[in-house]
C-alpha cells in the first residue's frame, strides 16, 4: 500500500468536512500543530504512518490516502 500524491489535499478536505480543527485533529494525531501543518501545505510528506494515525483520528479509511 503507497500514500497517494495528493493525500495532503484530502487530508485537509476530509478535516475541513468533518468541521476538525488543524489544532484539534494534531492533538488526536499525537503531532505539534505545525507539523500537521507541514503535513497539509506539502511541507511534510504524508508517510503511510501518519495516513493511519489521520484514518483513525478522522475515523475514515486509510484508503482514502492511498492508490
Amino acid at each position: 500500500m503507497f500514500v497517494s500524491k495528493d493525500a495532503y489535499k484530502t487530508l485537509k478536505q476530509i478535516r475541513n468536512k468533518k468541521r476538525i480543527s488543524g489544532t484539534e485533529l494534531s492533538k488526536r494525531m499525537g503531532l505539534t500543530p505545525q507539523h500537521l501543518w507541514n503535513i497539509e501545505n506539502h511541507q511534510n510528506r504524508l508517510t503511510l504512518e501518519y495516513a493511519y494515525m489521520a484514518a483513525k483520528a478522522l475515523d475514515v479509511p486509510v484508503e482514502k490516502f492511498c492508490d
